[in-house]
Order: structure tokens, then C-alpha cells, then sequence
């Protein structure tokens, strides 16, 4: 029986790029976003690729909270084991002391409480059948400090900090957690023509940066990745 990857934001950039990655490494995925008709884009295009992994879509707005509460409860009652979560879900919204109330709740919901909501789920899950990996999208913004954009930053900050002391709490069940925090990676997200696309991280490298962490020894782990965008520190 193969493994399960459960990869949310799977329909577009990062998250797309990652279950081409399981897909590859022959994993059965559950693949979840907000918007059904770019699910079933990636899911036809990972099928075209492989026949082998079994794919299942799930809709759900991580901008509500108790929609994605209920719908991750429903993927763990269908399924014996959960082997790999990747939380790459997420929205990038310019602005600080400007943002309003609306999207404050938005940013905090969808990067934040409904990450963490189904994060927590997943891992009990995984403590249970004793075993897991975890990766949390992170951003270097949520280590450093990142004009413009200070609300965002507080959400990856808060998922940086979440998923430290998770690391440190689930090392004796076996549950490996990881936050890769990159820098500007070349999505539609960030396609606001400041940058060269080209000049971008890809996000290819965040599939070598799973890739990477999954082949060190079981005697070595990491609990963040930092992946920084060269052209951003030479203007620093």
C-alpha cells in the first residue's frame, strides 16, 4: 500500500510544485484548496504523469476556519494512516497600519488558525499510528523583520514559532517537523513586477529543500530551513 502526502494549497505554485514531488516519489495524495477547477487541473496533470499514485481533491476556504476543521476531520476518519502533511496554503497582502479589520482576519485565518487547525489535527493522528513528516511554509519574513508587509509577517512569524516548539515536541514519536522559510519564490503571489521572475527563488528549490531534509541520516533533522533570494540580500 503506498503512502499518503495530504499537501494543502496543492493547486497552484509551491504547493503544486510539492505534490509533482510525492507524486514522483509514489505517494497516494490528498490534494486541497480553495478552488475545485485548479484542483482538477493538477489533478489530470499529475495523472498524466504517473498512473500509479491514487489522487484525491478536496475544496475547502482556509479563510473559514470551521469549514477546514470539519473537512481535514473527514479526511483522517477515511484514511488508516497520514504519512506526510505539508502546509503550503497560504495569501501574501502588501500593507501594515493600512490593512483593514476584514483583511486582517483574512490574513490570520488562512495563515494562521486554519494552518494550525489542521496541522494539530494531522499530528494527532501521526502521534497515534507513530509515526510522520511535517512541513510548514514559513517565509524569511517571518524571521527577520520585512518593510511593507508587517501583518504578513506576523502570520509566518507565528507559524516559525508554532512549528519550533512542535519540532521540539514531537522528536519521541517519530514525527519529523520542518518550516522551510523562503524568501521571494516566482508564484503568482508574487508577480508584482518589482523582481525579475528569473531572479526569483523557484519553487522547484523548495521540492530539493524537502528532498534534502528527507535524506539526512536519522541521527540529523532540522527544524527550519531558511531559503533566501540572492537579489534580496545584495540589496540589503
Amino acid at each position: 500500500m503506498s503512502k499518503l502526502a495530504l499537501i494543502t494549497g496543492a493547486s497552484r505554485g509551491i504547493g503544486k510544485a510539492i505534490s509533482h514531488y510525492f507524486s514522483q516519489q509514489g505517494y497516494s495524495l490528498i490534494l486541497v484548496s480553495r478552488n475545485q477547477e485548479n484542483l482538477n487541473r493538477t489533478k489530470l496533470e499529475l495523472e498524466s504523469l504517473s498512473s500509479a499514485s491514487k489522487i484525491e481533491t478536496i475544496a475547502v476556504d482556509f479563510n473559514k476556519p470551521i469549514e477546514v476543521e470539519s473537512a481535514i476531520k473527514s479526511i483522517i476518519a477515511r484514511h488508516d494512516t497520514i504519512d506526510v502533511l505539508v502546509n503550503s496554503a497560504g495569501i501574501l497582502m502588501a500593507g501594515h497600519t493600512n490593512l483593514t479589520l476584514d483583511q486582517l482576519s483574512e490574513l490570520m485565518n488562512v495563515n494562521l488558525v486554519s494552518t494550525i487547525t489542521t496541522c494539530n489535527l494531522v499530528v494527532e493522528k501521526m502521534k497515534l499510528q507513530g509515526h510522520g513528516e511535517v512541513y510548514n511554509l514559513g517565509s524569511t519574513s517571518g524571521i527577520e523583520p520585512v518593510a511593507k508587509i508587517a501583518a504578513y509577517s506576523a502570520t509566518k512569524a507565528a507559524i516559525v514559532s508554532y512549528s519550533q516548539s512542535l519540532y521540539q515536541e514531537l522528536l519521541p514519536f517519530d514525527i519529523q517537523v520542518c518550516c522551510l522559510c523562503p524568501s521571494v519564490v516566482d508564484t503568482d503571489m508574487t508577480n508584482d513586477g518589482r523582481i525579475a521572475n528569473e531572479q526569483k527563488i523557484e519553487p522547484l528549490d523548495l521540492t530539493k529543500a524537502i528532498d534534502f531534509v528527507r535524506s539526512l541520516s536519522s541521527g540529523a533533522t532540522m527544524a527550519t530551513l531558511p531559503i533566501r533570494c540572492k537579489v534580496i540580500d545584495l540589496e540589503k
